[in-house]
């Protein structure tokens, strides 16, 4: 099944379900989570261990195309250890978790909605969509 675009990109799950999935996963602010988490003086906020289950739930669920799915085990692990991190005491010990997440979030995002908008036809722009650089590592501690 393809949908009017790209002949060589197979719908092989619903759209709607891989949408639903990117857009949850894109409106958790995993960048922010990470920042918070290796900064100075980390804090952890409430809702931060029920948005990245969610999110780990909504990863899971999908039946991702086979060009996404080594993308999407690597994010639901990285979920799984930021969430056991959460439960500890140390909040420190959630730095590490935090930037594995935020990057593997990046990752399965960015070749998400590409592969989406190939299935579509719409043409790569070549642009990074979340608008913040990862050269530069966060400090360690």
């Amino acid at each position: 099944m393809n949908h009017h675009g790209d002949p060589n990109v197979e719908a092989v799950v619903p759209t709607e379900g891989l949408v639903a999935a990117l857009t949850f996963i894109d409106n958790v602010g995993f960048h922010g989570i990470a920042t918070s988490l290796t900064g100075t003086a980390p804090l952890v906020e409430r809702s931060w261990p029920v948005l990245i289950r969610n999110a780990r739930t909504a990863v899971a669920v999908i039946g991702w195309p086979d060009e996404l799915q080594t993308l999407a085990k690597r994010f639901a692990a990285a979920a799984g250890r930021l969430a056991a991190a959460l439960d500890q005491p140390d909040v420190r010990a959630t730095g590490e978790p935090a930037q594995e997440l935020h990057l593997a979030y990046h990752a399965l995002s960015d070749a998400g909605w590409a592969y989406l908008a190939r299935a579509a036809g719409i043409p790569e722009e070549g642009r990074n969509p979340h608008q913040h650089d990862h050269a530069t590592p966060p400090p360690a501690h």
